[in-house]
């Protein structure tokens, strides 16, 4: 049993950090796209940004916050299981 919900949780934490890849790659395209030099490379550099990107143009990374957001959450959630599980 333990075994099998170590697997799941690694799963979870690998599924939710390609979500976050994605939409940090998705921002990156978005912000060439509309000319914003700064925002593409610094996010393309260090993917935390992106959020930040998501945060200050709403609309223009409305799709990328979808994936960033759940990607975040999903890795969140996840790692708060498997510290519930294993912390005894």
């Amino acid at each position: 049993m333990e075994l099998a919900v170590i697997v799941i949780l690694i799963i979870l934490i690998g599924i939710g950090a390609a979500l976050f890849f994605v939409g940090s790659l998705i921002v990156v395209v978005t912000a060439f796209g509309h000319k914003q030099y700064a925002y593409g490379v610094l996010s393309l550099l260090f993917f935390p940004l992106s959020i930040a990107y998501c945060v200050q143009y709403r609309e223009k990374g409305a799709y990328a916050s979808k994936f960033l957001i759940s990607g975040v959450l999903l890795v969140a959630i996840s790692y708060g299981l498997a510290t519930l599980f294993y912390k005894f």
